[in-house]
């Protein structure tokens, strides 16, 4: 199966419908600076349609990406499937849009790997914990428990300063 670079020269193609294939990897991910994505496989399958006025860019996004949980602090697999379009201006103005891309008059191509990744990062859920076994995540146990501890300690009533001793008893 073949890929195509993440550049598109679009000034030669004719009026209609082009297919593309992306694939986003470890090197695509490693990439971008403080990216949260630790690896994963995305495949992103795009219709590019141009018209005499403007281009549009449907995208199917299916594959996974490793985060790290927000609990234990583990390898997090989450799968990303979702569907987005986006529309492909010329003009001089900077549109605040979602959705929309404006070049400049006389570009002739368009680099859409940082468009890719931010797609990818917002569609990542804001809470990343591992999946919910009977209302609890499946965590790694033996971590969650140490972590537990440490908080258990900190609680412990053999090290509180006696000068606050007193305030506990003021119920």
């Amino acid at each position: 199966m073949e890929f195509d670079q993440f550049l598109i020269g679009f000034e030669g193609f004719k009026l209609g419908v082009h297919d593309f294939r992306f694939l986003v990897d470890n090197t695509f991910f490693k990439s971008f600076e403080y990216s949260e994505i630790q690896e994963g496989r995305v495949v992103v399958d795009a219709v590019f349609i141009k018209s005499e006025r403007l281009m549009e860019m449907n995208l199917d996004f299916n594959g996974e990406v490793i985060l790290l949980c927000d609990l234990c602090g583990e390898d997090l697999v989450q799968t990303i499937d979702f569907k987005e379009s986006v529309v492909i201006k010329t003009g001089t103005q900077q549109d605040e849009d979602e959705g929309i891309i404006i070049l400049e008059r006389g570009e002739t191509e368009i680099d859409i790997s940082h468009y890719l990744y931010e797609s990818i990062s917002l569609s990542l859920p804001t809470k990343r914990v591992h999946e919910q076994v009977e209302g609890e995540p499946k965590c790694n146990e033996a971590l969650m428990a140490k972590i537990n501890g440490k908080v258990d300690d900190n609680n412990n009533d053999d090290k509180i300063d006696p000068r606050w001793a007193a305030l506990k008893n003021l119920k």
